[in-house]
């Protein structure tokens, strides 16, 4: 059948326009749909919770405060290798004893630090004041003697989506990619003891590594007995005590150093805990707390650096007993299940009673 000249001419343009719509969908660039990209519920993989998991934990860093190296040491970067934590040991300012003493009687509260606590204080100022110089977004300071589980690396994804979730930040939300947020001055992951009531805002989730309310130690066990057992909690701070670790913002670091760094109380913690429960830092509490102080074995009298620096007379720094090496002797922490410390180094976990 013989087509008429009209017909042909537009078939044959039919066709150029056929191949030319064929060739722009193989060859361009496909645009990502606007809706995937704003997705309120993406795959874990994408979302900034995730990123808690890495080896800082979702912080820029890590830093253990620390006068030097010791068994304290090596304990706390052999559960770091362990855990695959990178931990930064940087060197700590020498303290004069007169700038103890003269800290000492600053401010006008009736409350003020031993020479110890004075020192250990100090201790933790030149160390904020590093990472506030570095201009850090975030920063987790650990004191050294510290232990935590060896599920570290799984424990805080969740409470940094709890976090997220009390400080009303949406779990992926474009423009805060920080793990935690960026809703809070200080994060208050290892303490001895934090206040709860039904009346704090409190964020709960499972958390299979926390410690049960039976085998609980510490003078908040009546507090810790009141959430749900077996889980975890992250609720604004009223009375945490100890800075076993704490991770700081970038303001967070500023505002302790304006707010705490001239002494007027009977401890570095102590001080922090009134700016928090007077909201002048915005301070967040994971209970049960995830970090906690090793002890080495009671019969060697080991002392705490605050202990020693009041003038009590340490333990055994090399031997103990007949000689007896008592950093191969096995010591124990308190609410942590498996601690990383004691897998280490002995291959046990070591959980106080």
């Amino acid at each position: 059948m013989l087509l008429a000249p009209r017909q042909c001419l537009f078939l044959t343009a039919a066709g150029c326009i056929l191949l030319i719509i064929v060739t722009l969908y193989r060859y361009s660039p496909i645009a990502p749909s606007r809706k995937l990209e704003h997705s309120a519920s993406p795959s874990s993989d994408v979302s900034p919770v995730s990123d808690a998991a890495n080896s800082t934990l979702g912080f820029q860093a890590i830093f253990a405060l620390s006068a030097g190296p010791s068994w304290r040491t090596r304990g706390l970067l052999a559960a770091a290798n362990l855990t695959g934590l990178e931990i930064a040991l940087p060197p700590q300012p020498p303290i004069p004893a007169a700038l103890v003493t003269a800290f000492q009687a600053l401010g006008d509260s009736t409350q003020h630090p031993t020479q110890g606590a004075s020192k250990a204080w100090l201790a933790h100022l030149d160390l904020i004041k590093h990472i506030h110089q570095s201009r850090l977004d975030t920063a987790l300071i650990l004191e050294d003697d510290v232990d935590w589980d060896r599920a570290l690396r799984a424990q805080t994804p969740r409470i940094a989506a709890a976090v997220r979730n009390l400080t009303h930040v949406s779990p992926t939300e474009d423009n805060d990619n920080a793990p935690y947020g960026r809703a809070w001055d200080l994060l208050w992951l290892g303490h001895c003891g934090e206040y709860w009531e039904d009346s704090i805002e409190t964020v709960v989730f499972d958390d299979p590594t926390a410690i049960p309310h039976a085998q609980y130690s510490g003078w908040a066990r009546e507090y810790i007995a009141r959430l749900p057992d077996r889980r975890r909690a992250v609720y604004r701070s009223y009375n945490p005590v100890c800075s076993f670790a704490y991770a700081l913002s970038r303001d967070g670091a500023r505002k302790v150093l304006e707010l705490v760094g001239g002494g007027g109380d009977e401890a570095f913690d102590i001080a922090v805990m009134h700016q928090c429960r007077a909201g002048r830092l915005e301070c967040l509490s994971v209970v049960p707390e995830v970090v906690h102080q090793y002890f080495p074995a009671e019969r060697f009298g080991v002392k705490s650096l605050v202990d020693v620096g009041n003038g009590e007379v340490d333990g055994p720094g090399d031997g103990g007993e007949g000689g007896e090496d008592f950093e191969a002797v096995m010591g124990s922490t308190e609410n942590i299940l498996e601690s990383a410390r004691c897998w280490a180094l002995w291959r046990q976990t070591c959980l106080r009673q």
